[in-house]
């Protein structure tokens, strides 16, 4: 159990400043006066987000399943086509093809990015490839992932990218969002910057962008007069009052981002002394921003669940990891889809040997000193005792 009376260091959550709070606190009195759903301050943190990520537009939307869902609702599928999708990802990303009728087509993570390369791809391609789902897990992304994208127009394959972890990463001179065909990015409570709830897609393709509008509002047509509806589909709207949530925090992005990797620095610095644990390497051309640092264990000795346990109990330090199970071993897919499952024990023994140390605003440098040491004295009790 917690000990209630010393610090706890939470894997992660969101942060607002008094500054920030009073802010919230004065445009709230004006959503209150004016119009509360997808308006004014929507609008301002579209453009506001457009312009970072380097497309033409953004629409902001109540979760990043529906950008997702969205995404693969343009590609009107037929039955057998394929969408490519990585064995370690959130479930709203296999179900975002599942849902449009699509296949998922399972595929494993490069051990030094814990994301899709380029190879693995070419692996996974067939004919009925329709698109494929590069999810830049943690906020880190490809190497390749430049020559992804070329791979993909060549084959006129779609490339949609999950950046729900990747607000602000950058490989070379391509932000996350702005790579693909289509980007969706997640607000949640515990994301780089959140709105409560909430999603962005982002995309330099007019058509998309009109039918994100439309699917937004229930499938509305805009381009007519009167309330008419070409498409079936639910409310993705947005309260008013997630922009300005969204709007105080985005104001502070690059604060945030530089702070976060202030303290995966600090991570990264201690572990490399010790060979019980190793982190993912950084390349000079990439400027990450990162969501969820990955840590992963190099000793057999050093069980997860052990460790979580002593680092909670005796000193109030919370980790965790993502996902359990792999997309392609949780129900709605293990009978249906998997046929080879010896192909996945490459992802499925790095999403076993991983996890995150606690990574937010309310960790100081000296948080980040003390967590790493503590991780690694304890991991040095287990092993050498």
């Amino acid at each position: 159990m917690l000990n209630s009376k010393r610090k706890i260091y939470q894997v992660g959550g969101p942060y607002f400043s008094s500054q920030d709070i009073n802010w919230i606190l004065k445009k709230t009195r004006q959503v209150l006066k004016g119009k509360l759903s997808t308006g004014p301050f929507s609008l301002e943190f579209e453009k506001k987000f457009a312009r970072f990520i380097g497309v033409e537009y953004a629409i902001f939307l109540n979760t990043c399943t529906s950008a997702l869902e969205i995404a693969v609702k343009s590609l009107n599928l037929k039955k057998g086509d394929e969408v490519i999708v990585p064995c370690e990802t959130f479930i709203a990303t296999g179900m975002a093809v599942t849902s449009q009728g699509g296949k998922v087509v399972f595929a494993n993570i490069n051990p030094n990015t814990f994301c899709l390369d380029i190879e693995e791809i070419k692996k996974r391609v067939t004919k009925k490839t329709r698109a494929v789902m590069l999810v830049h897990f943690g906020g880190y992304m490809p190497f390749d992932v430049i020559e992804i994208k070329n791979y993909c127009k060549k084959k006129g394959i779609i490339l949609i990218e999950d950046c729900a972890h990747a607000i602000g990463s950058k490989m070379g001179h391509y932000k996350a969002g702005s790579i693909g065909n289509v980007g969706c990015f997640s607000f949640f409570a515990t994301k780089t910057i959140s709105t409560g709830e909430g999603g962005m897609l982002t995309t330099n393709n007019e058509k998309l962008y009109k039918l994100a509008l439309s699917l937004r509002e229930r499938g509305r047509d805009w381009s007519k007069k009167g309330e008419l509806y070409s498409i079936g589909w639910r409310s993705c709207r947005v309260p008013e009052l997630c922009a300005v949530l969204g709007l105080s925090q985005f104001s502070k992005i690059k604060k945030i981002i530089s702070h976060r990797n202030q303290i995966c620095t600090i991570y990264n610095k201690e572990l490399k002394k010790t060979k019980l644990f190793s982190t993912l390497p950084v390349i000079k051309r990439s400027k990450l921003s990162i969501w969820k640092h990955i840590t992963l264990i190099n000793h057999p000795k050093i069980v997860r669940s052990k460790i979580v346990k002593i680092l909670k109990e005796k000193h109030n330090i919370i980790i965790n990891w993502a996902y359990d199970p792999p997309l392609h071993l949780q129900p709605v897919y293990k009978k249906k889809y998997i046929s080879n499952m010896i192909s996945y024990k490459t992802t499925e023994n790095l999403m076993k040997r991983h996890f995150h140390l606690p990574l937010h605003m309310q960790i100081l440098t000296k948080d980040a000193k003390h967590i790493v040491k503590t991780l690694i004295d304890e991991a040095e009790k287990i092993v050498f005792n």
